[in-house]
């Protein structure tokens, strides 16, 4: 497990990214079908989070490859503030990888890996009984494969490093919560 540290940037590099600003499309509008938060990553040195949410279609299916995207949920503010990450976010809260694994037409399976986190996380969509949608995160977590993923917890050491992070989830047989503690 390894935290994203943030280094010296050459100054020519901050110039062409901040001139080339975010081009990636505002996360925090949503669709009908469309899960808001599957889990999130929160930190010690704020209650705001980034959130992870998953776009569908009519029948509850990933959009396609990029179909889970992040955003940040600001808990500090009232009303509570939804925006997405500015583009040097996306090296601790973005992904590594992110596909389609397969749809059904009620359903399902969008795999991702976070670019500070290791280990898959398979996220299950599905429509529900009464015609929604829900969507579910399964992951390693204590040991446990195919834990129900909820949540990370990062504590910082600094502005730009992180002590350790808590993995939190859920025994899917036992409903018995689960914590598993990775250093740096």
């Amino acid at each position: 497990m390894v935290w994203a540290r943030f280094g010296r940037l050459a100054p020519v590099v901050l110039v062409v990214m901040a001139s080339a600003g975010d081009a990636r499309a505002d996360t925090t509008q949503f669709g009908t079908n469309d899960v808001p938060t599957v889990f999130f990553i929160s930190k010690s040195d704020d209650h705001n989070r980034v959130d992870y949410g998953v776009r569908l279609n009519d029948h509850c299916a990933p959009t396609g490859d990029d179909a889970v995207f992040p955003y940040w949920r600001e808990l500090e503010k009232n009303p509570v503030n939804l925006h997405s990450l500015n583009i040097f976010e996306y090296v601790p809260y973005g992904f590594s990888e992110q596909r389609l694994v397969h749809r059904t037409l009620t359903g399902g399976d969008q795999l991702v890996r976070l670019k500070q986190l290791d280990r898959p996380i398979l996220i299950t969509t599905k429509k529900e009984a009464d015609g929604h949608c829900s969507a579910q995160a399964r992951a390693r977590v204590a040991g446990v494969e195919g834990a129900i993923l909820t949540s990370v917890y990062a504590k910082l050491a600094g502005a730009m490093s992180v002590d350790y992070i808590d993995i939190h989830g859920k025994n899917p047989q036992t409903g018995a919560d689960l914590v598993e503690r990775a250093h740096k």
